[in-house]
């Protein structure tokens, strides 16, 4: 159980209770009351709890924002933790009950899992895969934009995969189906937990082979558009493992490919 001064995580849907000032505030234990509560992990020290509530919490100097305000959100380990922590909400929520006879799950007692006391069954927490790639072409790099989301800004190819499908074939589909494009060389760059959909990102570039003639096959992007390595005016953010590989490229250029390349994320790269 938490104590008075540990923070909880409090979840209404697609949104989260967050204080109103500039910087990210969780409300702590001893403000939220007529709650279940389940640890969900420690932060810098201190204990973070997941309350579980019949109706929204309602407390002065709260209010519940979207979850992508997160996204930006300082401090950021707070943030991450915060929107971490409704990705497991989500799982909760969605595995209250045995998906294969129906009982009420209970909580393990010795893993992160929920158990059916009636058949056994454990569920873990989903963690989707996907694939983000930088696709270049000597000094160009295909950024694209969704097609029918709220988001307008500059993106990847991109794609979950499927089952029974390594990576880089996921890859080599992905490219396929959204742009119509035949990749040589495939580079693994890094991974980030993406909370916000539930997956892990795995982040490649990949050398175009063959014809430079885009089609958007299955509707999923509105654009997509080869741009010179110093057309790229995109600032970088580091929140995204997108963003993060296309200022990447626009600092090293077709060197990303390069498996020696320097290893460490680009925020550190930038402060040496």
């Amino acid at each position: 159980m938490p104590q008075p001064e540990d923070l909880v995580l409090c979840c209404e849907g697609d949104n989260v209770l967050v204080g109103q000032g500039d910087a990210l505030a969780l409300p702590c234990a001893a403000d939220v009351s007529g709650a279940a509560f389940t640890f969900l992990f420690t932060v810098g020290g201190q204990d973070v709890f997941l309350a579980h509530t019949f109706a929204p919490v309602m407390m002065p100097g709260f209010a519940y924002q979207p979850l992508s305000s997160l996204r930006r959100a300082q401090p950021k380990a707070l943030a991450f933790a915060a929107a971490t922590g409704h990705q497991l909400y989500r799982w909760y929520r969605m595995r209250a009950h045995c998906g294969v006879c129906g009982t009420k799950t209970a909580p393990s007692l010795t893993e992160r899992a929920l158990v059916c006391p009636q058949c056994g069954h454990i569920e873990y927490p989903n963690i989707m895969p996907a694939v983000i790639v930088g696709i270049i072409d000597r000094d160009r790099l295909l950024l694209t934009r969704y097609a029918n989301r709220p988001a307008t800004n500059w993106a990847l190819v991109a794609g979950y995969a499927e089952i029974g499908e390594p990576l880089e074939d996921t890859v080599r589909r992905e490219t396929w189906e959204e742009v119509g494009l035949r990749l040589g060389t495939i580079s693994y760059y890094r991974s980030q937990p993406w909370p916000f959909s539930g997956s892990l990102l795995m982040g490649f570039y990949a050398q175009l082979e063959g014809s430079d003639q885009i089609s958007l096959n299955d509707g999923e992007l509105a654009q997509a558009v080869w741009t010179p390595r110093e057309s790229i005016d995109i600032p970088f953010e580091d929140v995204s493992l997108t963003n993060e590989m296309i200022c990447r490229f626009r600092w090293e250029g077709e060197n990303v490919l390069n498996p020696a390349r320097d290893a460490r994320p680009f925020r550190e790269i930038l402060l040496t």
